[in-house]
């Protein structure tokens, strides 16, 4: 009952990293929601578990981490009026404040190693045990996730894109009707995407009212859309903490060219394009 309760802020901290699926879980990610409470209890957990520094000391590291790892998650996924971060985002902050914490474990053992008379016997070894699980756990989860995320990285030449997502564009005014959309109607390698947003009057107007009331709902939406050579084009850069591309948009302004317009797309319709080249 003892080791319980001298346990009891080990277990708190355990529970307050994994409490960490709530941030994308808020965000209606229920799968991203999964990944974010195991990371989040690993890496706290093998803090809480594998330091022998004391509650005191313990408690202000760990709820350091879990600091940590809020922070980077609320300031990537805060837009602030920009193209919004996908998850690897937050998530590779995330495997740095592992690495971070793998770091701490290290110092904290050679710390107490020299100087814990209260660690001898049983004691000794238990504390040992757990800290050599704490950073083989930790230690295996960083290296995989770090080998997964710079796979992707390196897929993507070094270029870090998210594709267009419907609500850059949508909802839209009840003046426009959706034909149909297409997150990535034209793409190549590396995860470069073309979306491609077939849109119309509703009430019947012509092309030319079309597009001002289009243009008008995308600049109410932030995108700085100005004439240019028969178009309107602009360019949003990507929120988040790492180096992601813009994603630029464009519309035409006069009748669509016929071989940029999709074949189910009717004549009159305006088509909006977002790459993330």
């Amino acid at each position: 009952m003892a080791m319980v309760v001298g346990n009891s802020w080990r277990w708190w901290l355990t529970a307050g990293g994994a409490a960490l699926a709530l941030l994308p879980l808020g965000q209606g990610a229920p799968m991203v929601a999964v990944v974010a409470a195991i990371c989040g209890l690993i890496v706290v957990g093998a803090w809480a578990w594998g330091t022998r520094s004391g509650r005191p000391a313990g408690v202000a590291v760990g709820v350091a981490l879990i600091a940590g790892q809020g922070a980077a998650f609320a300031f990537s996924q805060w837009p602030r009026s920009l193209v919004a971060a996908p998850w690897l985002d937050w998530f590779a902050v995330w495997l740095l404040v592992g690495v971070v914490c793998l770091a701490a474990l290290v110092i904290d053992w050679n710390m107490q190693h020299f100087s814990a008379p209260h660690l001898t016997g049983e004691n000794r070894t238990a504390g040992r045990a757990q800290w050599v699980a704490s950073m083989a756990t930790l230690t295996t989860v960083v290296l995989l996730c770090g080998c997964g995320t710079g796979v992707a990285w390196l897929d993507g030449d070094g270029k870090l894109r998210v594709p267009a997502r419907n609500d850059e564009v949508l909802p839209l005014p009840a003046s426009l009707r959706l034909v149909s959309a297409d997150i990535c109607a034209d793409g190549g390698s590396s995860g470069n995407c073309t979306a491609e947003f077939v849109v119309m009057a509703a009430d019947d107007a012509d092309r030319t009212t079309t597009v001002t009331r289009l243009v008008e709902h995308l600049r109410s939406r932030g995108w700085p859309l100005q004439p240019e050579h028969g178009a309107y084009r602009g360019s949003l850069e990507t929120a988040g903490i790492l180096n992601w591309t813009a994603h630029r948009m464009w519309l035409y302004a006069d009748v669509e060219p016929v071989s940029e317009l999709p074949p189910t797309a009717p004549p009159e319709a305006v088509v909006i394009y977002i790459d993330n080249l």
